[in-house]
C-alpha cells in the first residue's frame, strides 16, 4: 500500500456515520450490479468457439468468492471482472460508489487505477521501440536534455527507468498537501519536483531494483520529446484508441461527474491507525503529479480488454511481448518489473496492481490460460496492508477467482 506523506498531520474531521446505507456495505447485503450472460460483453477477436469456458456458469461461485473478502475487509465499493477465452464470464460491482450521494456501484464505472498506469505507459514506451523512434539503451539525457546526471556519472538509461534500475528515488517530503492541490498538464513540468534532489541516497545506477513512479514520469517526458505530441495524445492515438478503451483517462477534478466513484479509507489518513466504526472519506486529491506512473481511471471491462492485448502480437509485436512477458536482466542485474508490467511463473502471467488512499487495484493475464481478471476498489478496505485483494496467489482475491476457472 502506497502511504500518504508523514508530513501529513491535519486528520479528516469528517467520519461518515455507520447509517443504513453504510451498514449494507459492511454487512454485504447491497445490492449488486448483475453480472452480463455469457458472451454478452467482451468477446474478442480470435475467442474460438470450441474453447469454452470452464466457468462460464459460475457465477454463483465468483460471487461467494468476491463475498468472502467483502465480508473481511468491508470495502465502500469493488468492482470485478474476469474473461476467459476471449468471454467474459464474470462481471459484477457491489457496494456503494458514493456514500453520501447514494450512488450504487457499477461495473461500468471508472475507478483510479493507481500504478497500473504504469503498464501502460511500458506499452506506449515499446510503441516507439517498435517503430525505431526510441533507443531503450540510450542515456535519458538524450531525450530529457536536463534531466540530471547521477554523482557516479554512471549511465541512467531508458531501459534501466523501465525495469527500475536507475537509482531514480521515489515520493519524498514534496508530495504533500500543496501538491495534492496542483493540478498538471505537461508531463514534464513534473520534473521540477524532484530535479535537485533525484536520487536514492548511497545507490548507484544499476546496483539493484528501486521502485520509481519518477522513473516512469521520465520515461513519458521522453516519449513526449520523441513523439512531438502530449504523453497524453500519445498515449491515446497508439494505445486506447486501437484498443477501444473508452473508459481509459487521465483523472483530473470532476471527471465522471455524479457518477465518480468517491474513496473511503477504514486507516486514518493521519496516522494509519484501522478504524473501527466508520471509514473516513478520502479528499478529492489531484495525481497528476504521477501522470505517467499512477494518473489514470478506468473501469474493468477495458482493464480485461488491455490485459488481453498482451497475450498475443497485435497491440504489440511478438519481440516486444518476449520482453513483457520476462523477467528483465540488464548486465547481470535482475529487476522484477518490465515495462509496467510483473512477470511471474509457475504459471506464467503478468501482473500489475496499484494503490492510492482509497485506492486498491489489481490485473493480472494468464496467457496460456487466456485468462484476464481485473478488480477495483474504492476504498482500502480493512485489512487491505495485506494486498490480498490484489494478490494472484491461491491466498488473494484474483488468484481464487481464477481458480474458478481451474487455473492455479
Amino acid at each position: 500500500m502506497t502511504s500518504e506523506p508523514s508530513s501529513m498531520t491535519r486528520r479528516l474531521r469528517e467520519t461518515l456515520r455507520l447509517s443504513p446505507l453504510l451498514a449494507c456495505v459492511v454487512l454485504g447485503t447491497c445490492a449488486r450490479a448483475p453480472s452480463l450472460p455469457n458472451g454478452s460483453l467482451g468477446a474478442v477477436a480470435g475467442a474460438s468457439a470450441d474453447m469454452p469456458s470452464p466457468c462460464s456458469d459460475s457465477a454463483a461461485a465468483f460471487g461467494r468468492v468476491v463475498s468472502e473478502f467483502q465480508a473481511r475487509q468491508q470495502n465502500t465499493a469493488i468492482s470485478v471482472g474476469v474473461r476467459h477465452h476471449g468471454l467474459t464470464v464474470f462481471r459484477e460491482a457491489t457496494g456503494l460508489a458514493s456514500l453520501e450521494n447514494e450512488i450504487p456501484a457499477d461495473p461500468a464505472m471508472a475507478f483510479s487505477i493507481a500504478s497500473i498506469t504504469k503498464a501502460f505507459t511500458g506499452v506506449a514506451l515499446l510503441k516507439l521501440v517498435e517503430a525505431r523512434r526510441i533507443d531503450l539503451d540510450a542515456e535519458i539525457q538524450r531525450y530529457l536534455p536536463d534531466f540530471p546526471r547521477h554523482p557516479t556519472d554512471r549511465p541512467v538509461t531508458l531501459r534501466m527507468l523501465a525495469h527500475h534500475l536507475g537509482a531514480v528515488r521515489h515520493w519524498g517530503p514534496e508530495r504533500n498537501e500543496r501538491l495534492y492541490a496542483r493540478h498538471f498538464d505537461d508531463v514534464h513540468d513534473i520534473l521540477a519536483l524532484f530535479r535537485e534532489d533525484p536520487w536514492v541516497p548511497d545507490l548507484a545506477p544499476l546496483t539493484r531494483y528501486s521502485y520509481s513512479s519518477y522513473g516512469y514520469n521520465a520515461l513519458a517526458m521522453a516519449i513526449q520529446s520523441v513523439s512531438g505530441i502530449s504523453f497524453q495524445q500519445f498515449l491515446a492515438h497508439e494505445v486506447l484508441r486501437p484498443l477501444n478503451l473508452a473508459s481509459v483517462q487521465f483523472d483530473r477534478a470532476g471527471l465522471g461527474g455524479a457518477r465518480r466513484p468517491s474513496r473511503y479509507s477504514w486507516y486514518d489518513l493521519a496516522d494509519f491507525h484501522e478504524l473501527t466504526d466508520a471509514p473516513q472519506r478520502v479528499p478529492d486529491w489531484d495525481y497528476s503529479h504521477n501522470m505517467a506512473g499512477g494518473g489514470l481511471i478506468a473501469n474493468v471491462d477495458d482493464l480485461l480488454t488491455f490485459g488481453r492485448a498482451m497475450r498475443g502480437p497485435g497491440l504489440l509485436s511478438a519481440e516486444s511481448l518476449t520482453q513483457v512477458w520476462t523477467r528483465p536482466t540488464v548486465q547481470g542485474i535482475e529487476s522484477s518489473m518490465s515495462f509496467g508490467w510483473f512477470p511471474k511463473v509457475n504459471p506464467s502471467r503478468i501482473s500489475i496492481n496499484g494503490s492510492n488512499a482509497g485506492v486498491q487495484a489489481g490485473l493480472t493475464v494468464w496467457r496460456e490460460e487466456d485468462l484476464v481478471v481485473a478488480v477495483l476498489a474504492n476504498s482500502w478496505g480493512r485489512g487491505s496492508r495485506s494486498g490480498e485483494l490484489m494478490d494472484d496467489s491461491s491466498r488473494g482475491l484474483i488468484g481464487r477467482l481464477a481458480a474458478v476457472c481451474g487455473v492455479h
